[in-house]
């Protein structure tokens, strides 16, 4: 861990990208990205939703999505539209590979905890990662420790979401469906915080420690990660096999379709926006794309009309414009 530790605080001191973010023309190159990844990201949560309630076989929805990234980032290159190193160093294929293990676990488990407990309460254990990140932030990644307006702004995003969702509980009309498996989804939600936290850790390190394109990053997790899924489909650990998730109706299928396109675009502009971000800015970023999802979801997909919890959503919203990116610990 020292070693590890060592290694971050010289890469990321090193990166002149952490210093460039509150530079006006940093920010206009980040801009598109960034709103490829709110966009992408906002739509995923919902979509993913209709496609796991229609196809509850979340590897294989994994699978599809993850390789048809694969083709997305690969096809320009072959036809000689871009340049992507097919054949990298065994020490970047080795990094990427646990790269692939902790995306995988994080996205699988993200699945698991949607359709055990729902959108809402995984909002909640979402809005809680940024108070937590922050200090891995600090203890890792060579950042001071946040302001205390900042301070307030991440606990403004905790407080307001798990304020929306006990809101959303205390409605009679919760859970009705009767299809969440609260056992399994306080478990699934365990491994999912503790897998994320790796997600903003490990990966940070990984692409600023082995130098590559936002395209072969993307190449890589994604591509590494197919046969740990291939595993997975062949040792029956879902509950709905491949046959019955092929035969469901085409208006889910047109959901996988959507969310394919959707994936790919928020793997590449997040693989992108970590060597520009702090993993605790990023981690904000996704706060309120995930807010955003969740707009989209009380609109589309189950309608809402209470006023105080439309409120919660826009004070997470407006806590977050509040954060600033804590700077980096100067060097002794």
């Amino acid at each position: 861990m020292g070693r590890f530790q060592k290694t971050l605080h010289a890469t990321v001191a090193s990166d002149l990208h952490y210093t460039r973010i509150d530079d006006m023309g940093a920010l206009r190159t980040t801009l598109p990205l960034v709103v490829l990844y709110f966009m992408s990201s906002s739509s995923l949560l919902v979509l993913n939703k209709v496609a796991i309630k229609a196809i509850p076989n979340a590897s294989l929805l994994l699978f599809t999505q993850l390789g048809s990234t694969v083709v997305i980032v690969a096809a320009p290159a072959f036809v000689g539209k871009a340049r992507v190193n097919f054949k990298p160093e065994g020490k970047v294929v080795r990094a990427y590979s646990t790269v692939a293990m902790v995306f995988l676990a994080t996205i699988y488990s993200n699945f698991q905890v949607i359709h055990s407990i729902g959108i809402n309460p995984f909002i909640v254990l979402r809005c809680s990662t940024p108070l937590i990140v922050s200090v891995l932030d600090w203890a890792f990644m060579g950042r001071t420790l946040p302001d205390w307006k900042s301070t307030l702004a991440l606990c403004g995003i905790l407080s307001s979401g798990s304020m929306y969702a006990r809101l959303k509980v205390a409605d009679p009309d919760f859970g009705t469906n009767g299809s969440g498996d609260a056992e399994s989804g306080l478990w699934w939600s365990a491994i999912w915080l503790v897998s994320f936290l790796l997600d903003m850790v490990y990966i940070k390190y990984v692409v600023e420690a082995y130098p590559c394109s936002g395209s072969e990053r993307t190449l890589y997790q994604n591509f590494l990660a197919l046969p740990i899924l291939v595993v997975l489909l062949n040792v029956g650990v879902e509950k709905y096999n491949m046959v019955e998730a092929v035969n469901a109706p085409k208006s889910a299928w047109i959901a996988v379709v959507m969310t394919c396109f959707a994936g790919a675009a928020l793997s590449f502009t997040g693989m992108s926006l970590r060597t520009e971000f702090s993993a605790t800015l990023f981690t904000v970023l996704g706060i309120v794309c995930k807010m955003a999802s969740t707009l989209l979801n009380e609109i589309f997909v189950e309608p809402e009309r209470d006023l105080a919890r439309l409120s919660c959503i826009a004070a997470v919203i407006i806590s977050s414009s509040f954060y600033k990116q804590a700077p980096l610990r100067k060097r002794r």
